[in-house]
């Protein structure tokens, strides 16, 4: 389920203040995404006082706009106040009222992150390697003409390994991993998808 979906849920179903959500094992927790990186941070969240932070908000006088037009309209909602030269929305509301995770998911709906927020983040070793990776990709494949890449090379060598630790340690011994390296030769190929 989409996370701003599960959290308008949860704030419309208006869970008893103290009552929190219930998970074995854990006990209560809440459900408001105490997220310090994104489009959208939660700074702090006490009841009835919730800060966001924005980091794209001062480039964003529409979104400041839709934010003090519909934010104040939200049922439980006492008072917002917005700082556009940092990012913050500080908002007043009445617990008993509405939920904090609502708060946050009609921010995040207002300003049009909700792609953002759902999409999984990468860390940037794991961005770098991927791009360390895809040039390495380019440079086989422009080094063999377009006949290998990366991927079909490792591929072949994989299979090339199985074959020879099946070759060398008899089929009986080596079928783990011989086998398993020709398994993942074979799975690499199928999963090719063509361009």
């Amino acid at each position: 389920m989409h996370i701003i979906t599960g959290m308008l849920i949860a704030g419309l179903m208006q869970l008893k203040r103290g009552e929190g959500l219930s998970l074995p094992g854990l006990g209560k927790v809440s459900l408001l995404p105490h997220l310090k990186t994104g489009p959208v941070r939660v700074e702090h969240a006490v009841p009835g006082r919730l800060r966001l932070r924005v980091p794209s908000l001062p480039a964003d006088e529409a979104g400041v706009a839709r934010l003090g037009e519909r934010l104040p309209g939200v049922a439980g909602v006492e008072s917002v106040h917005i700082r556009r030269e940092t990012g913050s929305v500080l908002i007043h509301y009445r617990p008993d009222e509405v939920r904090p995770e609502l708060l946050f998911a009609a921010v995040v709906r207002l300003l049009g992150f909700e792609d953002d927020i759902a999409r999984p983040p990468r860390s940037l070793v794991t961005r770098e390697l991927r791009e360390m990776l895809g040039a390495v990709n380019r440079m086989v494949y422009d080094r063999t003409g377009g006949v290998l890449d990366l991927w079909s090379a490792v591929m072949i060598l994989m299979a090339g390994l199985g074959v020879r630790k099946m070759w060398q340690s008899g089929l009986t011994q080596s079928l783990p991993s011989g086998f398993t390296l020709m398994w993942w030769a074979l799975h690499s190929l199928a999963k090719t998808e063509p361009e």
